[in-house]
């Protein structure tokens, strides 16, 4: 049975409700441990300090509420397009578009490699100054997991499955050498197609052309409209939806109909 047939058959009768949240904290925090111990074996630790790293990660800012949905979001949004990106590769190149300070950034590298699989991620943005902001957000993750004194856990610098961070355009990533010409999953979180629709449909062009044939593009919308309108640009480029909808644990913002992942939807390059 495949990886997504398991998913599929534990989450039938499950949506996108808050009744998942139960225990998501740890779930998320054990595949964080992984992670940052590069999937090689952690060492027996004190349960005292677990429960205390476990704390500290629930109060930290970098795990609120918003990051468990969105592990939730993922799972269920991943399971109903019947798609399994890098089912049989031993890596799993990611492609995090226009990531901003990269909320995300562990957390998605720690959900495509929740089972064992090893994810080396590129966040990209043209603003220097988000991508610094990117780094030291994921550096003062790593330090959380750094408390437990693990051995295997890697220096951001050095880590095989950590996060590289770019300041640049996305089409000029192939003049940086040793990153992939194609990503099993591309991921772009609250696309911004009212702000610039040609950048915006140069940024989708980009992504499809550089999906691998089983690889998804994810994105998520602040908006219903803009979503919509994302998804008609995409089809008219190529793109297959395999599924969106639109996520019910979306965290309402003050302007009114906007909310952090409020639609979400993966497409497949049309073959």
């Amino acid at each position: 049975m495949t990886r997504v047939n398991e998913m599929q058959k534990g989450k039938e009768s499950l949506g996108l409700t808050e009744s998942l949240d139960s225990g998501l904290g740890l779930v998320m925090f054990d595949a964080l441990l992984a992670h940052f111990a590069g999937h090689e074996h952690v060492p027996d630790l004190d349960p005292t300090l677990i429960k205390a790293m476990r704390l500290e990660f629930e109060r930290s800012e970098f795990f609120g509420q918003d990051m468990r949905h969105l592990w939730i979001m993922l799972e269920s949004i991943v399971t109903k397009s019947m798609r399994d990106p890098g089912r049989n590769e031993d890596r799993m190149n990611l492609l995090n578009l226009a990531c901003g300070y990269c909320e995300e950034g562990a957390v998605l590298s720690a959900f495509w490699g929740r089972s064992g699989k090893k994810v080396h991620q590129f966040a990209i943005d043209l603003r220097d100054a988000e991508v610094d902001k990117a780094k030291r957000r994921y550096a003062l993750t790593e330090k959380i997991f750094r408390k437990a004194i693990l051995p295997n856990v890697r220096k951001l610098s050095t880590s095989a499955h950590s996060v590289e961070f770019i300041a640049d355009d996305a089409i000029h990533l192939t003049g940086y050498g040793q990153i992939p010409s194609q990503f099993n999953v591309i991921f772009i979180r609250h696309q911004n197609l009212w702000h610039d629709r040609s950048t915006w449909q140069r940024i989708y062009d980009f992504a499809l052309s550089r999906l691998t044939d089983d690889g998804i593009l994810i994105i998520t919308s602040y908006f219903d409209r803009e979503h919509y309108l994302a998804l008609e640009l995409l089809k008219m480029l190529g793109g297959n939806v395999l599924v969106s909808e639109r996520n019910h644990l979306s965290r309402e913002l003050s302007y009114p109909g906007k909310s952090i992942d409020r639609h979400v939807a993966v497409i497949s390059r049309s073959k």
